[in-house]
């Protein structure tokens, strides 16, 4: 159906047909006219100088057309929002090749700089002013630092990396150019165009002098010498010159000057190509001239540039030369990773900015990376209404990258009073228990758990994979989930998936395809915890059709993704913290763990630390009632928390005034006790899960924010990698042969004992040592691991052994004598891992019940009481005998 033309004697018609009248310039064959703007009917808005208000109305290029679908206001934005991605392609973007549009150039270079035209389009030389100057200036610079600089290199790669050291201490360049950083800063096109031109003329001199000193090859018939190509244009990468700053806090104002943002690539676009300029050559005299390609449609020049020709046409394109420019434009999205920021990912989500990036830089990057990325701020306009008159939030920042490094091996900043804190954490007598405490306050109790998230937490930082991997298995409502959000919380990079939601929630977990077209890579959250964060998964019982990628993930360290004739990998080390629900609502101690969750054997072994939490009525209740009501009363809130740190830090005897690292010496007597090398570890009176509960003595605790337990952790893993001593180191050993010893006789945890558990204490050690910030781990720190360790082992192997023939026999009227055997054998098994002996009425029962024991308890007590297994030590008091 045509569309109809202008009506007569009336308005005329918002839609034209043909080209405009008069004027001369290319109009599409439709387009709309709205606010004094030429709209085509396929999409790009151009402004028609020709229309009355022309001039009131922004001048924008046609590139920022906010694609049909996509609103950064309507609705909640989020990982499970489908959003149109096409935004990501690169002509929705306003970002020129040059700071000047300018259409077509005469490539008129002064003698000196041959490339003068490729950095300033209009500005012409003048020899001696001050921008010659700096440009000699920066060149003696490049000369005086050939150890830094490889001319042959640069000129084969097109870029160089500038370090900000190393320019601003030069005295000599200072004297010519005091103001370089605050120009880079304020004026970075101009500034970066100056150091990029320097370096262009140092490598074409260079190229001279080499050709110079070699003998000059000539073509012949039988061999054939390429000439010499002319050097193209060269980019400066500046590094290190403005301070990381935070996404949220850049504003509109200050556009077109330098920043620098650090953070994870989320989504990553398909890169695309296009001619931005064509050299032609004239003719009659040889004048070579550069025209601006846009689009389709290619122009050719009309006239010669030079005033005394005369030629209109027989132009001839120079594909070799350095101004014919192919421009690779690629759309990535960043997403913040800060210390001053603490998310709830249930609610809300980090901040996130779109970056370009061109010529080298495309392709510099993958999908769940940590990067710096250090651009030029620009805006696109996202609206097309334009009868506001605020267009101030019609535009979203962008940022056009003109430097990438990777953020691996770039320290965080962290100021003087966040390291008073940090001391301040350091000089408590039990550090352990205080930061334990302050993990999800709301959850009362469950201190080996929190202890086991915190390891894990202080793990996954090294060379090699010290992933530690924890499950929390347990009856619904106990507080797993608040345990995975605060771990979440205080990661330093950290992700969280929800299993509630089903296959939403499966689909985050891999590398997945996004867009309109499909054509936008957008990383899942195993990518965007990997090279040493967290992903925190919660019901993961519920993502039974991802359980293969998170398989393979934790295995092969990698996240594949088939496509269509090709194979891709993309590395991820993450370390996993999970939570399940028993399949039937309450945990049932008569079955075994894998009948009682939705896990496979195999996925199960990739756990470090398995903990059942189990909702039971005991005397701690009265305790978590009292908790529960000073917590919304207002005791607790963490406001009063903060104004604590605030404060200035108390000088502690057993901190060092030098260092943080604190030594097994200067810790409390209660906090590290001396142990006899000779006795068992495992036969030790120590009991962790009590050192870490705060005792009604105590009163209440000053826990910690979430904010600085973040930023002690990522000081703790950036800043120590400690190493074993030689008494450690044989504390592991006989651990680890003690654990088989006693395993061998029980097939079932006897699967769980290899050299992965072995690698697991190692790492799980050096967390603890982290912890207490120091440089060495102590048999102290493999002392309470073991602690650790021993319950999760004893916990599940409970389970196991209530479920095997025997015991469910021994619960359905099996002899006296087998019963009590599988008892004690349980209760030898408890007393190891608890690191006492001694255990209450209560306790010896909840073991018989795990072993299937259901009645005649107490007549089996007395057996054991008689036979010399159990000693009574006072009222409902029992000491357990070892062998």
């Amino acid at each position: 159906m045509n569309p109809r033309g202008p009506s007569r004697g009336g308005a005329p018609s918002r839609f034209v047909r043909g080209r405009g009248r008069g004027g001369g310039a290319y109009r599409p064959y439709f387009y709309f006219r709205r606010n004094g703007r030429v709209i085509p009917a396929g999409g790009n808005r151009q402004p028609n100088q020709g229309e009355p208000g022309a001039s009131d109305a922004p001048s924008v290029p046609p590139a920022t057309r906010q694609p049909r679908g996509w609103s950064r206001a309507a609705g909640k934005r989020g990982r499970n929002a489908h959003l149109d991605c096409s935004f990501l392609r690169p002509e929705n973007y306003a970002a020129p090749e040059d700071g000047l549009q300018v259409q077509s150039i005469a490539v008129d270079n002064p003698r000196a700089y041959s490339g003068w035209r490729l950095y300033f389009l209009r500005e012409k030389y003048e020899e001696g002013n001050e921008l010659a100057t700096r440009i000699m200036a920066v060149e003696a610079y490049y000369q005086r630092n050939p150890q830094t600089f490889d001319f042959v290199m640069i000129r084969d790669r097109g870029f160089f990396p500038l370090c900000a050291t190393g320019i601003k201490s030069d005295a000599q360049l200072k004297e010519v150019w005091p103001s370089l950083s605050a120009d880079i800063r304020e004026h970075p096109l101009r500034t970066l165009g100056t150091l990029s031109l320097a370096m262009h003329t140092v490598v074409v001199n260079h190229q001279l002098d080499c050709n110079d000193s070699t003998t000059a090859m000539v073509s012949t018939p039988e061999q054939y010498v390429p000439p010499t190509s002319r050097v193209r244009k060269i980019y400066a990468r500046p590094e290190d010159f403005v301070p990381v700053e935070s996404i949220e806090g850049i504003s509109h104002s200050r556009v077109d000057t330098l920043f620098s943002i650090r953070g994870f690539v989320s989504n990553v676009g398909e890169p695309s190509y296009s001619l931005t300029w064509q050299a032609f050559r004239c003719s009659r005299c040889q004048m070579e001239i550069a025209m601006r390609q846009r689009g389709t449609f290619q122009p050719r020049p009309y006239q010669c540039k030079r005033s005394e020709c005369v030629a209109r046409d027989e132009f001839v394109p120079l594909r070799s030369s350095p101004y014919t420019r192919l421009s690779i434009r690629q759309i990535i999205r960043v997403e913040e990773s800060s210390l001053d920021l603490v998310h709830d990912f249930e609610t809300s989500l980090p901040a996130e900015m779109d970056v370009e990036l061109r010529h080298d830089l495309v392709d510099a990057v993958r999908v769940g990376q940590e990067v710096v990325i250090t651009g030029i701020l620009k805006l696109q306009e996202l609206g097309d209404d334009t009868t506001t008159a605020d267009t101030s939030n019609q535009m979203q920042p962008y940022l056009k990258a003109v430097s990438i490094r990777d953020a691996g091996s770039i320290k965080r900043e962290l100021s003087e009073r966040d390291l008073e804190a940090i001391a301040m954490i350091n000089a408590e007598p039990n550090s352990f228990k205080l930061l334990v405490q302050s993990i999800a306050p709301e959850v009362y109790g469950h201190e080996l758990p929190k202890g086991a998230c915190l390891l894990s937490l202080l793990g996954g930082k090294g060379a090699e994979s010290e992933a530690i991997n924890v499950l929390l298995v347990g009856d619904p409502g106990i507080g797993k989930t608040k345990i995975l959000q605060s771990c979440a919380q205080i990661a330093e990079r950290g992700a969280h998936v929800s299993g509630k939601r089903g296959a939403q929630s499966a689909q985050q977990l891999g590398v997945t395809f996004a867009g309109r077209n499909k054509r936008v890579l957008q990383a899942g959250s195993l990518m965007m915890a990997s090279e040493g964060g967290h992903c925190t998964l919660d019901d993961v019982d519920k993502l039974a059709s991802k359980q293969a990628v998170l398989l393979q993930c934790l295995q092969s360290e990698e996240v594949n993704l088939p496509l269509a004739g090709a194979f891709a990998s993309f590395p991820a080390q993450p370390s996993v913290i999970a939570c399940a629900n028993p399949q039937r609502g309450q945990y049932d101690e008569g079955r075994d763990l894998l009948q009682n969750i939705n896990i496979t054997p195999s996925l199960l072994r990739e756990f470090h630390l398995v903990y059942i939490l189990l909702d039971k009525p005991s005397e701690r209740d009265m305790s978590l009632t009292a908790h529960v009501r000073a917590l919304h009363a207002g005791a607790k809130k963490r406001a009063r928390i903060a104004a604590r740190y605030a404060l200035k830090p108390k000088t502690s005897d057993s901190m060092c005034e030098v260092s943080f690292n604190v030594s097994a010496a200067g810790r409390d007597d209660d906090t590290i006790k001396t142990e006899d090398d000779n006795d068992s570890i495992m036969q030790q009176d120590y009991d962790l899960d009590k050192r870490l509960e705060v005792l009604p003595e105590e009163g209440e605790l000053d826990l910690i924010p979430p904010i600085l337990i973040k930023k002690f952790l990522s000081y703790a893993r950036q800043e120590l990698n400690p190493v074993l001593n030689e008494d450690a180191s044989n504390a592991v050993l006989r651990y680890f042969l003690e654990l088989k010893e006693s395993c061998k006789l029980d097939e079932g945890v006897f699967s769980q004992i290899g050299a992965g558990q072995l690698l697991g204490i190692i790492h799980l050690s050096q967390a603890r040592a982290r912890l207490d910030l120091s440089q060495v781990v102590s048999p102290q720190h493999v002392r309470d691991v073991i602690a650790l360790l021993t319950e999760s082992i004893t916990q599940t192997s409970l389970n196991e052994g209530s479920s095997r023939p025997g015991a469910r026999g021994a619960g359905g009227g099996a002899g006296k004598s087998a019963q009590l055997r599988n008892f004690l054998e349980l209760t030898k098994r408890r007393s190891a891992a608890l690191g006492r002996r001694i255990f209450e009425f209560d306790e010896l029962k909840e073991i018989g019940t795990r072993a299937g024991i259901l009645t005649g308890f107490s007549q089996l007590v007395e057996m054991a009481n008689l036979g010399g297994y159990l000693l009574m030590k006072g009222a409902n008091m029992y000491e357990v005998v070892p062998d």
